[in-house]
């Protein structure tokens, strides 16, 4: 499990792993551009936004490559950094976006991504 997501919707990997993020309970009648994104503890975004269209489906997901994690750096001694993340649905037909809220959150909440060193660097 190179991704791991708790029940409030934390995310847990190693630097440069990659998986798969799903976002779930969206409208199926409409047609959602979604986006994802991660910041640091400055509030600088991390690479570039990701995005995909819900083509009218109540899930998207959302592939983390082993380049776009290894973007997520741990300071030489820390066991672990955390950074955070949010995702938006867009409404492609109108000026309609909504921040979505992960498990049961309510505004303010925070999601987190606990990013560990990378253990081995592999291919």
């Amino acid at each position: 499990m190179a991704i791991n997501i708790d029940t409030n919707g934390t995310i847990t990997l190693y630097q440069g792993d990659s998986g798969e993020v799903s976002v779930s309970g969206l409208d199926s009648t409409k047609n959602y551009s979604v986006y994802f994104a991660i910041q640091d503890k400055h509030r600088n975004t991390i690479g570039q936004e990701l995005m995909v269209n819900a083509n009218k489906t109540e899930t998207v997901s959302f592939f983390l490559t082993p380049d776009y994690t290894d973007l997520l750096k741990v300071p030489k001694g820390q066991p672990y950094e955390v950074y955070t993340y949010g995702v938006k649905a867009c409404e492609s037909n109108s000026n309609t976006e909504n921040t979505l809220f992960v498990s049961d959150g309510t505004y303010g909440d925070i999601n987190r991504i606990i990013v560990y060193p990378r253990k081995v660097a592999g291919a």
